[in-house]
């Protein structure tokens, strides 16, 4: 399991923390993936749904593999965050939302969720509705790589879990990202970076974790780390405020 302190300096400093969840003996994710690697439509159908559900039947079977199989990593992920009241954090690629609701658990810390996947937002903006009313949450229908309508310097801590295969550019992305974070704060990644190795490059670009983490550093990162983590199938390592919802 990895810790990690967030920076204290007053410089334009965010500590970036990498974490390669590899969920234990987890059968519908063994399945699912193994369909994926597929070349034939239906692997190329179900990879396209991974990078942007869909409303489709496939839409809503990789929704449903979404929940099962992160829940456990994003809460995971969000309790390594430090957060603390008057912190805004923002979760990139927020799926079906139950990152958004772990978030929500946090007393006064004002939440972000950005998505470009339409289906995700209505089924996100189901689960935490009442958070919205409140203005807890915003939802942002956006890409990572471009977020003209967060300002400069507005965000302490970033997450994000099995996003940045999909991101176009990683110098683009991680340079808008750096741009709307405070000094000192905290960005936080998950992936899968052994499972998706023979995805479709076009879909899943950025499959190379050595990669990434030098573009991290290229980008004005510092004190990046990685550390693989492993969750049993129905609770996560470090219990998150939710629970164990599985």
């Amino acid at each position: 399991v990895m810790e990690f302190c967030s920076s204290r300096m007053a410089a334009a400093i965010v500590v970036v923390a990498l974490i390669v969840y590899q969920i234990n003996s987890p059968n519908a994710q063994t399945r699912l993936m193994r369909l994926a690697s597929k070349s034939n439509f239906l692997g190329k159908d179900l990879q396209i749904n991974l990078s942007k559900p869909s409303g489709t039947l496939m839409g809503k079977l990789v929704t449903n593999f979404m929940l099962k199989v992160n829940t456990p990593s994003i809460q995971d992920l969000i309790a390594r965050l430090d957060l603390r009241p008057g912190d805004t954090a923002m979760e990139l690629c927020f799926g079906p939302g139950s990152g958004l609701e772990e978030l929500a658990l946090y007393d006064g810390v004002s939440v972000l969720g950005v998505d470009i996947s339409d289906a995700m937002h209505a089924k996100a903006a189901e689960r935490v509705a009442e958070q919205i009313v409140e203005e807890r949450i915003k939802l942002i229908n956006a890409s990572a790589h471009e977020l003209p309508m967060v300002a400069d310097g507005s965000v302490d801590k970033v997450v994000s879990m099995n996003c940045v295969y999909f991101w176009p550019s990683l110098p683009g992305t991680l340079a808008e990202i750096y741009r709307v974070m405070k000094p000192g704060g905290t960005l936080a990644t998950g992936g899968k970076f052994g499972v998706v190795q023979d995805f479709d490059p076009e879909i899943f670009r950025n499959r190379d974790q050595d990669v990434f983490l030098r573009a991290l550093e290229e980008a004005g990162f510092v004190d990046v780390r990685a550390q693989e983590v492993r969750l049993s199938t129905g609770c996560p390592g470090k219990n998150g405020k939710g629970g164990c919802p599985i």
